[in-house]
């Protein structure tokens, strides 16, 4: 009885191993999938949906309010998604509260209409909305934003600083003094018309295998080659929101929304925290403020090796931000600091919160 059970048991996993091999040649994204909903789970993440008419936002969860802790909203960057955040889920203390969103037309939030005028400002406003079903505007918490989503969190809390009790911004999407790769590319695109932009000209929006290698080496300073069929996965994942992601490449390429964080720095008076990556290549930036300090303390925490957002952004941001205390540039890190130095971030998180606790 015990060898039919054992043969047929290893008949079994040999069957789902082979199938799971075969699975990966022939069509990739799905291993990735569910392997990323695996990884997911395992991290506490609690993924949910929350509607607003006919419109659908999705994100994930971990913990509730704590009465002594400041509730933790992240807003990721273009073409990610809450899975962004994926690291600060398994690394920050489990008493917590923690929710990453997905933004509109990204990860499994609703995709915008025809009809719909996007823009960093129509973001902000789908932010607002989502806080708003969430009911976290009835106690103002702590606002978590990485490049666009830096932007994004930035404009909100000038045009919504009653609801936020301190701000941390990595690597927020601005114009800088200095361009970087990226930029320079953006720049490209609007002298040869913003409107003839297509999908091959926006390395963010990867069309083959090595196009996703070459996002890859432009967000990370750690660059590694990664086996082509797992980037096919990748790519085909993406490739049903490309269209979404070029159209709103193109309205976020207009030299208004590139400025509009600068022109409205002023207006943020909260306690505000900068990070950025050293070698961020594409852009990166946190602004740090002291939690309890009435004046306002900012902390900036830049990756050295930024190839998106030219570090130069941070002398740009503390002239603007009122009362900026400290900068801290991450090294050894590009512009995915999520990716490249999770630890470093989450201890610079946890340091802004006055909730850091030193290893013994």
């Amino acid at each position: 009885m015990w060898q039919y059970i054992i043969y047929s048991s290893s008949a079994v996993l040999v069957s789902m191993v082979t199938g799971a091999v075969a699975l990966f040649f022939i069509s990739p994204k799905h291993v990735i999938y569910w392997l990323m909903r695996l990884d997911a789970k395992r991290s506490g993440m609690n993924v949910k949906y929350i509607k607003n008419k006919d419109f659908t936002y999705c994100y994930a969860e971990r913990g509730v309010k704590q009465k002594d802790k400041l509730t933790i909203l992240a807003v990721h960057g273009f073409t990610g998604s809450k899975e962004q955040y994926l690291q600060f889920f398994k690394k920050l203390p489990s008493d917590v509260h923690l929710i990453a969103v997905d933004l509109p037309g990204h990860g499994l939030t609703s995709t915008p209409g025809e009809g719909d005028k996007l823009g960093i400002e129509y973001l902000v406003q789908h932010v607002h909305k989502f806080v708003k079903l969430m009911k976290l505007d009835k106690e103002p918490f702590h606002l978590v934003g990485a490049s666009l989503g830096g932007a994004i969190v930035g404009l909100y809390t000038a045009e919504y600083p009653e609801t936020v009790a301190s701000l941390s911004l990595i690597c927020p999407a601005m114009k800088t003094p200095q361009h970087s790769l990226f930029t320079r590319t953006i720049e490209e695109c609007i002298l040869n018309g913003i409107e003839k932009t297509e999908m091959k000209d926006c390395p963010l929006i990867p069309e083959t295998s090595a196009a996703a290698q070459n996002m890859l080496d432009i967000c990370l300073y750690n660059k590694k080659n990664i086996n082509t069929q797992i980037l096919q996965g990748l790519v085909d994942l993406r490739k049903p929101k490309n269209p979404f992601f070029l159209q709103l490449f193109k309205a976020l390429a207009s030299e208004h929304s590139t400025t509009l964080l600068e022109e409205k720095a002023r207006k943020i008076t909260v306690p505000t925290q900068i990070v950025w990556g050293k070698h961020d290549e594409v852009g990166h930036t946190q602004i740090v403020w002291g939690k309890h300090d009435e004046v306002g303390h900012t902390q900036i925490v830049w990756g050295k090796h930024d190839e998106i957002i030219d570090m130069s952004g941070v002398d740009v941001l503390k002239e603007l931000l009122p009362n900026c205390q400290q900068v801290d540039i991450i090294e050894k890190c590009g512009h995915s600091i999520t990716l490249d130095r999770p630890g470093s971030l989450v201890k610079a998180i946890l340091t802004f919160r006055g909730e850091y606790q030193k290893k013994s």
